[in-house]
């Protein structure tokens, strides 16, 4: 397989992969937690931290960067010559409050999205505010530019189901596809083994009715699990991860050679 970036005509091809840096988690987490209390503090500094994901995106570890509003503009501002592998992300929610119902308010337009190469969008199917949001993405679609390719964040939240349980990540893509973004997002459905995980992803994407998916890498974990579920994900026809966490929570380095192993697993499935 062959990493593609999301400038590339290619990129969301069959027989293709992408790794996404997403950085929003500030946002929903807080700076502490995301970024401060981490193996790499250096990270709350925004500076530091635009250099560091240009730094990513140029030495082709990523092939996009899922940014707030704040730093992808930024990222375009220092390095206008990577803006077509940003994807700005539209709307965020955040977990201050717990006792709250899940829900995302819009932070930026797609007008503030020009000249980027993507528009990140997430939805919370089973959510009160479920009808809102799938609404919105329709307008998205209506509004944005026709270059800039939408990738659907679809989360099952709110409601007395397991939000990760195999049955609803199915459903969750079969949700998202009906809205023909260009990518999915969603997370992995839990698994006891490698041979169960297997099974689940090859049902997960053909719920996405042929759009492409991509699956969250979640939260920081040993690099041991995130190279098996790769492995799950390229071998049953994903088109790659959207690791986060795992890669800007570690040090430099090792989130590199994190990433390095992970584009190993798909070149090579």
């Amino acid at each position: 397989m062959k990493h593609k970036r999301l400038c590339e005509p290619d990129f969301g091809k069959k027989d293709n992969y992408t790794i996404i840096l997403p950085i929003d988690q500030g946002v929903e987490h807080g700076p502490h937690s995301a970024f401060y209390a981490t193996d790499h503090p250096e990270m709350l500094d925004v500076d530091y931290q635009v250099d560091y994901i240009a730094e990513l995106l140029e030495e082709g570890l990523v092939g996009a960067a899922a940014l707030p509003q704040r730093t992808a503009n930024l990222l375009k501002f220092w390095y206008p010559h990577l803006a077509q592998d940003i994807i700005m992300k539209l709307n965020h929610g955040n977990n201050l409050n717990d006792w709250l119902d899940p829900t995302q308010a819009v932070y930026a337009t797609t007008a503030a999205a020009q000249g980027m190469g993507g528009i990140g969008y997430t939805i919370y199917p089973g959510s009160l505010d479920q009808d809102e949001m799938i609404n919105y993405f329709g307008k998205i679609k209506t509004h944005a530019s026709p270059t800039a390719k939408t990738i659907l964040w679809s989360y099952p939240r709110g409601g007395e189901f397991n939000p990760i349980s195999f049955e609803t990540t199915m459903h969750a893509a079969y949700i998202a596809a009906q809205l023909e973004p260009d990518v999915i997002k969603v997370k992995l459905p839990e698994y006891d083994n490698m041979s169960t995980l297997c099974i689940r992803v090859d049902r997960v994407v053909k719920s996405a009715c042929g759009i492409p998916v991509v699956f969250s890498g979640g939260t920081k974990r040993g690099t041991e699990a995130i190279l098996m579920e790769a492995e799950a994900i390229a071998k049953n026809g994903g088109y790659g991860m959207i690791v986060g966490r795992n890669v800007f929570q570690r040090k430099r380095n090792e989130g590199k050679n994190l990433l390095r192993d992970i584009h190993k697993v798909f070149r090579e499935s």
